[in-house]
C-alpha cells in the first residue's frame, strides 16, 4: 500500500475501485470509485474525495510500497541464485 504525507501527519491510503461503506466514529460514510480510503496512525479508516486528497497529501517515496518491495526482493533472489550457481 502506498504511503502519503499531509504535513505533519503520515497516513496510508489506497484508491477505491468500487462503492464502499465505512463505519466511523461519526457514523457510516460512503466512498465512491476514484476516492481514497485513508488509514490514519490510530488505525481509523475513512474515505476522502480524490480532489481533496490530491490537494492535501503528497506521496512518500520511501520504498515501503508493495510493488517496489516485491521487485527489490525478486532482484535480491536473482542475485543470490546467481552467486550460488557460480560457486558450484
Amino acid at each position: 500500500m502506498a504511503r502519503y504525507r499531509s504535513k505533519p501527519v503520515i497516513v496510508e491510503a489506497v484508491k477505491i475501485s468500487r462503492t464502499i461503506s465505512i463505519d466511523t466514529s461519526e457514523g457510516t460514510v460512503k466512498g465512491y470509485p476514484g476516492d481514497y480510503l485513508i488509514t490514519d496512525a490510530n488505525g481509523d479508516q475513512y474515505p476522502c474525495k480524490a480532489n481533496t486528497f490530491d490537494k492535501t497529501y503528497e506521496r512518500i517515496r520511501d520504498g515501503r510500497d508493495v510493488k517496489s518491495f516485491i521487485l527489490r526482493s525478486l532482484r535480491k533472489m536473482k542475485r543470490k541464485s546467481k552467486e550460488v550457481f557460480l560457486k558450484n
